[in-house]
């Protein structure tokens, strides 16, 4: 809850985000976004309430552990669109295999090669 307020929170005070595969149009007034913010405090403090008193301590993760099964996560996702898969789906031109399959290949290398970083120092807490 904390990550998902955090981040409405920031894009309520932005006004527009563009990044590669989303474009986030701000159709919302200022004082809309005032009420919302408003809100998005409220519902912080309670949250900061309740794990104080519950004695909630923060979960702990290891950089190393978000890494790998990040990139493991996406390595897979993006073997899941290699062109011999996406035939399944429709014809699959030449040309689209062309230009997808070396840079879909040297993606998946690359995260391969992060998964392999982390694996250096499996026994390493920090």
């Amino acid at each position: 809850m904390e990550d998902e307020l955090t981040h409405l929170r920031r894009l309520l005070q932005k006004t527009e985000e563009e990044r590669l595969f989303l474009h986030i149009k701000d159709n919302l007034t200022p004082d809309e976004k005032h009420n919302l913010i408003e809100k998005i405090e409220r519902l912080m403090d309670d949250v900061v309430y309740l794990k104080g008193f519950f004695d909630l301590k923060p979960r702990e993760s290891v950089l190393r552990w978000i890494v790998k099964a990040t990139s493991v996560y996406l390595s897979i996702q993006l073997e899941e669109v290699m062109p011999e898969r996406l035939e399944g789906y429709g014809e699959v031109t030449q040309q689209l295999k062309e230009t997808l399959d070396p840079v879909l290949k040297r993606m998946i290398s690359i995260f391969r090669q992060m998964e392999s970083v982390v694996r250096l120092y499996p026994d390493r807490e920090d």
